[in-house]
């Protein structure tokens, strides 16, 4: 069963990293500290799969792979812009 979740996890992870690699501001302000913190997150991440892919992670558990899908899902969900994820509630004046 550990193998499965050390795939999942893995996957997820890739998921999470690719997904904030391809981020794209669109003529969003550059913000240091948002760009600091998704660099983080991209190697924390990424390192998970190779770490995996290497044989030198090995063991997952449940609580774990859950969070890790929970935030690939966040992370997705708000197109790989940390300050979304950061300030989810922000709402815009008009």
């Amino acid at each position: 069963m550990n193998d499965y979740l050390l795939t999942v996890n893995a996957i997820v992870c890739a998921a999470i990293s690719l997904r904030l690699l391809a981020y794209s501001r669109n003529g969003a302000t550059h913000r240091p500290i948002a760009s600091f913190f998704a660099y983080l997150l991209i190697v924390a991440s990424a390192s998970v799969t190779i770490r995996t892919l290497t044989g030198d992670y090995f063991n997952a558990n449940w609580s774990e792979t859950l969070i890790n899908i929970g935030f690939c899902v966040a992370v997705w969900t708000s197109r790989g812009n940390i300050m979304r994820l950061a300030k989810p509630l922000q709402r815009k004046h008009s």
